[in-house]
């Protein structure tokens, strides 16, 4: 496996308004992107360089391995993630959970490292694979418990 990039660093938060307000009003972030119906916000710095930082809010509905006040997932993009979960299956790889898709947005797989930290790969889709894969678990969470 080749990842192309580290492009999001998430976090898992208890109240995903009040950590928007003190990354976006404490820390100067620019909030990009704002879902409430996943639970999902994407910020960056002013000046739109480096890694964007996902916030996930916390949910019964969808747990994650990661909660409030843990480590940061990183998410590691690649062109194509059933080949790289393949890859990494020889490898010995941890999985948690099944590929999820966020439709018309991405497909993810979370996994853990060799020291228990938990990171996600993650491909970018595109309309026409979104159809491909329709047969895989489509995420229909109310609450984001994944990166985007």
């Amino acid at each position: 496996m080749h990842a192309k990039s580290i492009g999001l660093a998430w976090i898992v938060v208890k109240d995903i308004k009040k950590a928007v307000k003190f990354y976006t009003d404490v820390v100067g972030l620019k909030l990009i992107e704002m879902n409430e119906e996943f639970g999902w916000a994407e910020l960056e710095g002013r000046e739109g360089q480096g890694m964007r930082l996902g916030i996930a809010q916390q949910s019964e509905e969808c747990p994650s391995p990661v909660n409030p006040g843990q480590n940061a997932v990183l998410t590691f993009t690649v062109d194509n993630i059933d080949k790289a979960i393949k890859d990494m299956q020889k490898q010995g790889a941890s999985f948690l959970g099944k590929v999820e898709v966020v439709p018309g947005h991405v497909k993810l797989q979370t996994m853990k490292d060799t020291e228990g930290n938990v990171f996600q790969l993650v491909e970018v889709l595109s309309p026409v694979k979104q159809h491909k894969h329709e047969h895989e678990h489509e995420h229909k969470h109310k609450s984001g418990c994944c990166s985007h």
